[in-house]
């Protein structure tokens, strides 16, 4: 049976705040020294603010800012066909093919640009809300929600792990597009999900950068559960 596998670009930051530092630096750079403005020396910088500050009322800035984009978490999907309809969805999801919700008809049924809506630090990180983005909508590619597939009640959650998020849990739960990303081997925290959330996939076990980006997200996991920082899916897709 073939491995599905998917990605998940996540973004961190302030964007607005973003594209203001960016315009700025490029701004900079319009000035077409031979080097990049965070290579020029002080006096070459005190020269270009003197000439800057009589031309333009553009706020002049020598280093880049920091990208958004956080890292990439690479997942490999089970091949159980018993799970075929979990993965079917997320797969879907990641790609965008399936084109606009059938009950948000001004949503795509689409993960880019969906925020991570609540990192529960050394927990979980939980996204996918399609529709209203605060983890109180979200639609399935089958119209609305879905029954669990048991199977992945009986998985063993760990560390990378990727499960479908529901606000009720065990064989009676329904499963839209929300999902979670656990972010910890703390066996008083697994216990928490074990037999309660369908688990289907996991961080690829070669992916040491998606490790580290984990443990970025738990960092940034508030008091209330809401992230310290905005972060959302710049890109997603299958690998």
């Amino acid at each position: 049976m073939a491995c599905h596998q998917v990605y998940l670009d996540l973004c961190m930051g302030e964007a607005e705040g973003f594209s203001q530092e960016e315009a700025s630096y490029k701004h900079t750079s319009d000035y077409s020294f031979p080097t990049k403005p965070e290579e020029l020396s002080d006096w070459q910088k005190e020269i270009l603010q003197n000439i800057d500050v009589h031309e333009s009322k553009a706020e002049l800035r020598f280093e880049p800012p920091d990208p958004l984009l956080a890292g990439r978490l690479v997942f490999e999907l089970s091949a159980s066909p018993k799970l075929a309809k979990t993965t079917a969805n997320f797969i879907a999801l990641c790609t965008g093919e399936k084109g606009i919700c059938k009950n948000a008809r001004n949503k795509q049924l689409h993960y880019l640009g969906c925020p991570i809506h609540r990192i529960a630090k050394g927990f979980v990180a939980q996204g996918g809300d399609i529709v209203r983005g605060d983890g109180s909508g979200g639609e399935s590619i089958y119209g609305g929600d879905f029954k669990v597939e048991d199977e992945g009640l009986r998985a063993i959650p760990r560390k990378g792990s990727l499960g479908m998020a529901s606000s009720k849990t065990g064989p009676n739960a329904k499963n839209t597009s929300q999902f979670f990303v656990v972010l910890t081997d703390d066996e008083n925290q697994l216990k928490k999900l074990r037999g309660q959330y369908v688990i289907f996939g996991g961080l690829r076990k070669d992916q040491t950068e998606g490790l580290g980006l984990l443990d970025r997200l738990s960092e940034v996991g508030g008091g209330n559960e809401k992230p310290l920082v905005p972060v959302w899916i710049g890109g997603c897709g299958t690998c």
